[in-house]
């Protein structure tokens, strides 16, 4: 069936006054909902369809099975996949952002098109945390349901770790609820690889008392540390000393373009949960090392600890992420560091448009949740990951962008010269092109889901994914 026959029969079923159907792309509401976290292989759909209640997601998604019409979820626009052509239509979930708080079952429930800041806003203002990523602006579900990487992974786990249960749409347009109770064995593949099963209307998750952040008053030691690209080798060295040594702190570190410039410096965004006494302690090695400044330095409410990734936010442009998985920290040398300062030198010498680009490592210190007993095994397959190399290759044309790219793969080349190819590591949540096995790591993982998907999405409805 064609896409204006689909509308047309759309327009016939009884959704809410306040849902939304868009089919003219002259029109500028159209063209701003099609803005995503990158411009790479960004189409124009045959309509953008905003519902506004959980009944017109069901009725939408349910006629959209019946007439075999493709379509693309979109929450918060970060994905480089929240994108179709002219024969389907994207799904926009930004007119369904609630965030509903119960103090009493310390649970959290996020609709469909919930962003990570609407639900650290919402639990914050009731004593609680969530466990969120960094990025307000990202969708808290599908970030959650792809594994949800979060400075709280040292005390709580991850994002998938605390999905207590979900309401979703089905292959078959059905209204579902996945828990420990009902549905139970879709709840593995929700918690990691949600997105291939179904859209999902609604999360509950657990959330946390503020004071497992160790302060009086809810409060973390935020801090953003400037050295100049000669100290690269030391300030990697240093960090492998904090992920060795401390048990609630976050650092992410590397080569990155300093504003106005974008001229190269190496940064330290460090995050210790805990007291402005507990981070010099455990940031001693960095602060020896003496930065040529400190921008940013204090003890932050912890609902405004995202700000310092504000720069992230920003959509648009030519953008491509790979986000490599390193299973042990020493599989980093402090070396890396200088290689990757002169790697993106290359990078800006050659195409100076290519200035945005940067290259860091990410990590949390170890926690409880870094392993758990076989059958609280999920979908999510990332848990041995010591650190994370995270390369933003950014540009301004193809040509410069896929030549950071291009860097980037070579970089991955290189770490992998120390891990057995079964460590080898993609998260999922930044890449679908990667080897499957390698953003699912497990034969029986794979097996599981793939027997799931088969279930619950044999015609794949939901990408091919598992099948």
């Amino acid at each position: 069936m064609g896409i204006a026959t689909f509308v047309e029969k759309l327009e016939k079923l009884s959704l809410s006054g306040d849902s939304k159907i868009w089919t003219d792309p002259s029109k500028a509401d159209f063209q701003e909902s099609l803005a995503r976290w990158t411009d790479v292989d960004k189409k124009e759909p045959g309509a953008v369809i905003l519902p506004a209640t959980e009944n017109d997601i069901v009725e939408i998604v349910k006629l959209a099975v019946e007439t075999s019409v493709p379509f693309v979820a979109k929450a918060g626009g970060h994905s480089s996949w929240s994108t179709i052509g002219s024969s389907g239509f994207i799904l926009d979930l930004s007119q369904i952002r609630s965030v509903e708080v119960d103090s009493e079952k310390q649970t959290a429930t996020a609709s469909a098109g919930a962003l990570v800041g609407d639900v650290v806003k919402a639990v914050g203002e009731k004593g609680y945390c969530a466990v969120t990523g960094t990025v307000n602006s990202v969708g808290f579900i599908p970030s959650s349901i792809g594994g949800g990487i979060t400075l709280l992974a040292p005390l709580v786990g991850f994002g998938s770790d605390n999905i207590v249960s979900a309401r979703m749409v089905t292959a078959k347009g059905d209204l579902i609820t996945t828990s420990e109770d009902e549905n139970a064995e879709l709840l593995y593949a929700i918690k990691g690889a949600g997105q291939f099963f179904g859209v999902i209307t609604s999360l509950t998750v657990k959330i946390h008392p503020l004071s497992i952040l160790g302060t009086p008053n809810g409060t973390v030691w935020s801090g953003t540390l400037i050295f100049d690209v000669s100290k690269a080798a030391e300030v990697a060295k240093a960090a492998i000393q904090i992920k060795k040594n401390t048990t609630r702190s976050y650092c992410l570190t590397g080569v990155m373009p300093a504003p106005p410039t974008l001229d190269p410096i190496i940064m330290a965004a460090i995050i210790q949960l805990g007291s402005k006494e507990d981070a010099e302690k455990a940031f001693k090695p960095l602060f020896d090392l003496e930065p040529i400044a400190v921008p940013a330095s204090g003890e932050v409410p912890f609902v405004g600890v995202n700000e310092t990734f504000k720069a992230f936010e920003i959509k648009g442009g030519l953008k491509k992420w790979l986000a490599i998985g390193l299973t042990n920290i020493e599989q980093f040398h402090p070396e890396d560091m200088t290689r990757l300062v002169e790697q993106r030198a290359k990078l800006t010498e050659k195409y100076p448009q290519s200035k945005p680009s940067g290259f860091v490592i990410e990590f949390t210190s170890d926690g409880p949740w870094d392993k758990v007993p076989a059958e609280k095994e999920t979908a999510w397959s990332h848990r041995d990951i010591a650190a994370w190399c995270q390369m933003l290759c950014w540009s301004s044309d193809e040509e410069s962008l896929n030549y950071a790219y291009e860097i980037a793969e070579d970089f991955k080349k290189h770490l992998r010269q120390r891990q057995r190819e079964a460590e080898y590591s993609i998260y999922g949540n930044f890449s679908r092109s990667a080897p499957v096995q390698e953003r699912f790591k497990g034969h029986k993982r794979l097996e599981n889901l793939r027997s799931l998907k088969l279930r619950w999405d044999p015609e794949g409805v939901f990408t091919k994914e598992f099948l």
